[in-house]
């Protein structure tokens, strides 16, 4: 997207429809000119929760061990310590499985 002087003047009620006006209110109207004008006639679907993977990632990473960690990593990634434990186990199981077939 090439930047106009004239965008300047775009506030989040211009926007073309209520989904835009919420994303430039809440995300910026950068962002959601940068959206009208790369992404024209897209239908966009953002999930609940896009970054499952990355955050199980993490959790496996980061984990040392102890309980302090498991509350640590509740509050980072929003979940319950319940959702880590199973995370920890799922992974643990995949472990097992490798060594053996």
């Amino acid at each position: 997207m090439q930047y106009k002087p004239w965008m300047d003047y775009i506030k989040p009620e211009d926007m073309p429809n209520d989904d835009l006006k919420f994303i430039a209110e809440n995300a910026g109207i950068k962002s959601a000119i940068a959206l009208v004008f790369c992404t024209p006639g897209l239908t966009v679907n953002i999930p609940k929760n896009p970054f499952k993977e990355v955050k199980e990632r993490y959790i496996i990473d980061q984990y040392d061990g102890t309980k302090y960690t498991i509350n640590r990593l509740a509050v980072e990634c929003n979940l319950s310590q319940r959702y880590i434990y199973k995370i920890l186990k799922r992974n643990l199981e995949k472990k097992k499985k490798k060594i053996d077939p």
